[in-house]
């Protein structure tokens, strides 16, 4: 059976194959380019990449009304006060509460990271200016030539050891912006199982674009 594809012809020098969260495949790709060839040679890396999308609907839809928070999904419950209940994995809140979570999320995000963006740029010996915490479309984070670090409020979904590579990986890269060989054995002598880390944050941002509770915090 063939994979059904859109395609979108722009003046651009390469190729790309785009896979959304819903399993859509879209090509961008120059004019007069022959994208049946592109498509046939990137065929098992395509199937792999809906598999992997069919596996986390099984996974995380049933659960997109719960809050995903440190790895774990919290029942959100109606209630007249706010409180967030790692034992019992519930949150409760009021009507129009979601601001205050978001607030709540923020807060806890940004005294985590404050401690271990400090820490590692001191293990690293480098230095950075500010952070950021905000949504982000297409990034857990990122880090500006000007050594200003930007940070996914959706990083509180994840446990924190995913939390932990995604600082080590910014931090790195206040030393190299480049994706070099010295880059990656910066990374790996402080998160050895990095690729492993690779895989695991694919599947969480996956399973982000389905939950709701999150969807609904990005417009408060």
């Amino acid at each position: 059976m063939g994979i059904e594809y859109t395609v979108v012809r722009r003046n651009v020098k390469y190729p790309r194959i785009e896979i959304n969260p819903s399993g859509g495949v879209r090509v961008v790709a120059p004019p007069g380019m022959d994208v049946k060839k592109l498509m046939n040679k990137k065929r098992e890396w395509i199937e792999k990449k809906l598999k992997e999308i069919e596996e986390a609907k099984r996974k995380f839809l049933p659960c997109s009304n719960r809050l995903l928070l440190n790895g774990e999904f919290y029942e959100i419950v109606d209630s007249e006060e706010f409180s967030v209940n790692p034992k019992f994995r519930v949150v409760l809140l009021p009507n129009g509460g979601l601001r205050l979570l978001k607030g709540w999320l923020k807060e806890q995000l940004r005294e985590e990271l404050e401690f271990k963006v400090r820490l590692f740029s001191s293990v690293f010996g480098v230095k950075y200016r500010k952070i950021y915490i905000r949504f982000q479309k297409t990034k857990w984070a990122s880090c500006s030539e000007k050594g200003n670090l930007s940070f996914n409020l959706m990083l509180m979904a994840l446990p924190e050891e995913l939390r932990d590579y995604v600082i080590v990986h910014e931090v790195a890269h206040l030393k190299s912006q480049r994706h070099s060989r010295a880059f990656w054995e910066l990374v790996r002598e402080y998160y050895p199982d990095y690729e492993r880390a690779h895989r695991d944050l694919r599947r969480y941002w996956l399973a982000l674009q389905y939950n709701q509770i999150w969807k609904r915090l990005r417009e408060v």
